[in-house]
């Protein structure tokens, strides 16, 4: 049967079944366990929850520094979310404080799949065939509720169980805003979905994913398997046999495909030395094929045409994010995400014909790439200072998606406005369920590239979702990136003391200070007390004089004779306006802050963007300055806008719950 037609036939045979089904049958009095796997977050922005989700994104990777030297290590915890050596936490922590408050303070996730969830059971207490279905939730990241992590006390004990090393109990307390108020630093040590659902007597769990809206993903491959961590610890203790299947991978592909050397690889070693080459044609994943899956997005799209703008001048991009570089091996998230793209594609030309099948693309992120000046791998701003991962196809050889869907997003964009495409629909098929990822982070990610005011519901707002401001866009994207852009260069000779990047320094006659960002040592050692070279400074206090003794504040303090007659630049803002800020030292972009012989740092303000009016594409400085009421040069003139996720719709509910059903008859083929 093809993959269209499998909604319908289920309903056909479920309808069929209410019928006919005789009073008994061999599933007849089964008790069933569903694990409804989710990515996960948390409701609110907070430290704690943070650090938590953190920890749990490490847990799964036994090879990662995190997993060996932090997560059981009560010395080194608060280096989790440290942000003065960390731009990973610095990164992330600003951006969730805009993100959360641009939309109210409170992401609507957890609600959404909850009512997902209760849909999904409602569905399979009608089966007709006397089984009972108990169904619990697991997330990737379960930050603020650490009993929907597959296996809480993993965490907690470590991987050699109690007795070895530290419990996971950290409460904040070496953080600048802890100890976290009512933090429980027991609260890994609790039963978590499988346990749960174990403890109700189920004879067998089936889980179903939407991590990613149905592809399958290494993620939940994470997931999957921390679950069978805690089933084995409970069949060990119990002396039973319960199993765990998984709809959308149901052959077990990617357990098959994982590398077998070197032995416990895992994508933090690099590329595997044995990779098990398993034919994904003969391991699908049912439900990115089911028909019903797509049609819950194109009617997403749909909602979203412009009333204004005929279907031939209309453009859908579908935007999605990557996977883990190495993870190719045996990962066939990308390969999943085209199959829902063609469905999607085929249902928007076979219900509107008058589209132009050219004018419907996918796209992906930016990943890093090498910089010709230094050889390093970093972010640049060309690939827009992202890393949302690699579009590799599932077994290939870092091969991208081909034909109409391998662009980056930014091409995406530019491609549909030299088509001269008036508006365009962005919908993400790797998420169904709204949260700050595509309420903030993906219309910013438009909106510097084809303008804020093109936003269809600029005039008028959308206050529900955006309560403040009537909409998701900040001043600048990344929000996240430091704002200095100037700075004192103070040579140094006679060090004594290694200095500290983050810490002060101190002139001891001038009084002058200054946080440090970088040094750099140009001769000798920081042992034998002659290093030299050179500091870069940010805020600066007062004025360096040649030859005084300068230390940091760190203990023990590093110290060094300046040689203050070195080049010294007063630090000034940077400029994020993209007509200029009128100022010829002030230029935009910014000019790159992290010294070429470093990666460039996250933080780095040369890879932010201004959200402009009519946005980047097209524009060019040097031929003069933008207009905010209108676009110039060869600005977008069209409109766009996101389509609308399936969200609560009873039908993302049914559609799981068709599967689940199928799995637990033993009809899956």
């Amino acid at each position: 049967m093809n993959r269209e037609g499998r909604s319908a036939f289920l309903i056909f045979l479920l309808a069929i079944a209410v019928i006919l089904a005789p009073a008994s049958c061999e599933h007849a009095g089964e008790r069933i366990g569903v694990l409804f796997v989710i990515h996960g977050g948390m409701d609110t922005n907070k430290s704690q929850y943070m650090w938590d989700a953190t920890v749990q994104q490490f847990s799964y990777d036994h090879n990662h520094s995190v997993y060996k030297f932090v997560i059981w290590n009560s010395t080194n915890w608060s280096m989790m979310l440290d942000t003065k050596t960390t731009d990973f936490a610095a990164r992330f922590l600003r951006m969730y404080e805009f993100e959360y408050e641009r939309i109210g303070g409170t992401d609507p996730y957890y609600s959404i799949s909850e009512q997902q969830l209760t849909d999904m059971k409602a569905e399979l207490d009608k089966n007709p065939y006397g089984i009972t279905f108990e169904v619990d939730w697991a997330g990737y990241m379960a930050a603020d509720r650490l009993d929907h992590y597959a296996y809480p006390r993993f965490i907690y004990y470590g991987p050699d169980g109690p007795g070895q090393g530290d419990n996971c109990t950290y409460c904040g307390e070496d953080e600048d805003d802890g100890p976290w108020p009512d933090c429980d630093p027991g609260r890994h040590n609790v039963d978590g979905p499988v346990e749960r659902l174990l403890e109700k007597g189920v004879s067998r769990i089936i889980v179903v994913d939407l991590i990613v809206a149905g592809p399958r993903f290494s993620k939940t491959y994470d997931v999957v398997q921390m679950s069978k961590r805690a089933l084995d610890a409970w069949n060990a203790e119990h002396g039973t046999s319960v199993t765990l299947t998984w709809v959308n991978d149901y052959t077990n592909l990617m357990e098959r495909s994982y590398p077998t050397a070197p032995e416990g690889w895992t994508r933090s070693l690099g590329p595997p030395e044995t990779d098990p080459k398993v034919s994904l044609e003969e391991s699908p994943n049912p439900i990115v094929e089911d028909i019903e899956l797509a049609t819950l997005h194109v009617e997403g799209i749909e909602a979203r045409f412009s009333d204004t703008v005929s279907h031939a001048d209309t453009g859908v991009i579908l935007f999605n994010h990557a996977l883990h570089d190495h993870n190719e091996c045996f990962d066939p998230k990308i390969d999943d995400t085209l199959i829902i793209n063609e469905n999607i594609k085929s249902l928007l030309l076979e219900r509107h014909p008058d589209m132009d099948s050219d004018n419907i693309v996918g796209a992906y992120g930016g990943i890093l790439e090498v910089n010709s000046e230094n050889g390093l791998e970093e972010r640049n701003r060309e690939m827009r200072g992202e890393s949302y991962g690699y579009a590799w196809l599932y077994e290939s050889d870092k091969e991208l998606p081909g034909d109409e869907w391998g662009y980056r997003y930014w091409e995406a964009l530019e491609y549909l406005k030299n088509r001269s495409v008036t508006h365009i629909v962005i919908a993400f098929p790797q998420i169904i369920t709204d949260s700050v990822l595509n309420l903030v982070e993906l219309p910013n990610q438009i909106g510097k590239e084809i303008g804020i005011k093109t936003w269809a519901r600029w005039g008028t707002g959308d206050y529900t979702t955006y309560p403040a401001v009537g909409h998701p866009f900040a001043e600048y994207w990344g929000i996240w990136v430091d704002t200095d852009c100037g700075e004192w260069e103070l040579a140094y000779d006679s060090g004594a003391t290694e200095f500290t990047a983050g810490t002060t320094l101190t002139g001891h006659t001038s009084g002058a200070t200054g946080v440090i960002k970088w040094f750099t040592l140009d001769s000798g050692n920081w042992a034998g007390g002659d290093a030299a070279g050179t500091l870069s400074l940010k805020q600066i206090s007062g004025a360096f004089l040649d030859r005084e003794i300068i230390t940091d504040d760190k203990t023990p303090a590093g110290s060094a004779t300046a040689n203050a007659d070195s080049t010294m630049v007063i630090a000034s803002e940077c400029c994020f306006e993209m007509g200029g800020c009128g100022d010829a030292s002030r230029t935009y972009p910014p000019p790159r802050q992290t010294p070429l012989n470093q990666k460039r740092s996250d933080l780095d303000p040369s890879l932010c963007f201004d959200m402009s009016d009519y946005g980047q594409l097209g524009y060019d400085s040097r031929l003069g300055p933008p207009d905010y009421d209108n676009p110039v040069q060869n600005q977008y003139a069209g409109t766009w806008d996101l389509w609308v996720a399936p969200n609560s719709d009873s039908r993302v509910g049914k559609l799981l719950a068709a599967f689940v059903l199928e799995v637990a008859l033993d009809n899956l083929q």
